[in-house]
């Protein structure tokens, strides 16, 4: 009996790889799985056996219609294949359109080389909230509640009690919650400010402030780090100055001029035909903030730095308009 099922499989296997039509593969299965099929006829023969024989061939018998059973499905899911090519309007012969493939944004792309670049000089990248409470945008900066140094930042203020970033310094202060230095932190990041809009300012930007705690920090260390930033993005040949400045945050504070690429200086619409733009705003961080950080600043010092992801990539592709990269406008976009 082993033989003739065995015979059977044989039979339907080889039968199996000669259709190529649905009807004969429904007849095919009748004839083999069928009622009154060959398997069970073959099947309904083992009550003459013994009970350890119809117990033997009964578990070998049912192995092999499984077989046979899953042989006709996978038949039967290929004939399906095959009607849904011939039903399909698309001739999948033939060669395909290609398609465009889109790219980064120019500031998508700048930031990461920020990162890069503060990265190989052992910086870690933190990032945060855009949607910010006063405590952290304003008050652990030494920025109090009716300060007048809160008007320059022309906050967006919203529903119950909340506030869009004005600046990544929140997420530096969050930051410190979890680290004690020596830390070395970069925080880029999209930010909002109600100011009105021209060549050089968006009310939505990007920034990327920087913040480096240890001991023995000094303006040196500052200054040499923004300097080492800035000939990496535009070359050793960069003209920058250094002036005093105010922030709350910092002391003493101090920007970052760099000459404009634009115009090598002469004056345009983006410098306001001064020659120069302010890049970065920096400062030893004031002792304060390190306190509200938790950090001893008879021990400790440090300093921080803000500049402008659009400014630069601005001066680093020789666009003169800042809104430009805001617009969506694909003529601007795909020379990038």
């Amino acid at each position: 009996m082993r033989q003739q099922i065995d015979s059977i499989k044989q039979k339907a296997l080889e039968s199996l790889s000669a259709v190529t039509d649905t009807d004969v593969l429904k007849e095919l299965e009748t004839k083999i799985l069928g009622r009154k099929g060959e398997l069970s006829g073959v099947l309904r023969n083992l009550k003459s056996l013994s009970e350890s024989e119809r117990k033997e061939i009964g578990t070998y018998a049912n192995s092999l219609k499984k077989e046979i059973i899953d042989a006709f499905e996978a038949k039967k899911q290929s004939f399906g294949r095959q009607d849904a090519v011939t039903a399909s309007p698309i001739e999948l012969t033939w060669p395909g359109t290609q398609l465009d493939l889109g790219h980064l944004h120019p500031i998508t792309r700048f930031v990461r080389e920020v990162e890069d670049i503060f990265t190989s000089m052992g910086f870690e990248i933190v990032e945060g909230p855009e949607v910010e409470i006063p405590k952290y945008n304003f008050d652990l900066l030494n920025i109090p509640k009716d300060h007048p140094a809160r008007d320059a930042w022309d906050t967006y203020y919203i529903e119950k009690g909340l506030l869009l970033r004005t600046h990544t310094s929140p997420v530096q202060l969050r930051a410190m919650e979890k680290r004690k230095p020596p830390v070395r932190l970069i925080a880029p990041g999209r930010v909002f400010r109600h100011e009105a809009t021209d060549a050089g300012h968006e009310t939505t930007f990007y920034q990327c402030e920087g913040l480096v705690i240890d001991k023995c920090i000094t303006v040196a260390n500052l200054i040499g780090t923004l300097e080492q930033f800035l000939q990496a993005v535009f070359g050793k040949k960069v003209k920058i100055r250094v002036r005093p400045e105010f922030y709350p945050f910092v002391e003493p504070g101090m920007d970052v001029d760099m000459q404009c690429l634009i115009c090598n200086g002469a004056g345009c619409s983006v410098c306001k035909q001064r020659g120069w733009l302010e890049m970065l705003g920096s400062g030893m961080v004031h002792p304060k903030v390190l306190k509200n950080m938790g950090v001893d600043p008879k021990e400790y010092s440090g300093f921080a730095f803000g500049l402008g992801i659009d400014r630069l990539m601005m001066l680093r592709h020789g666009v003169n308009d800042i809104r430009i990269s805001y617009r969506g406008d694909l003529k601007f976009l795909e020379q990038f």
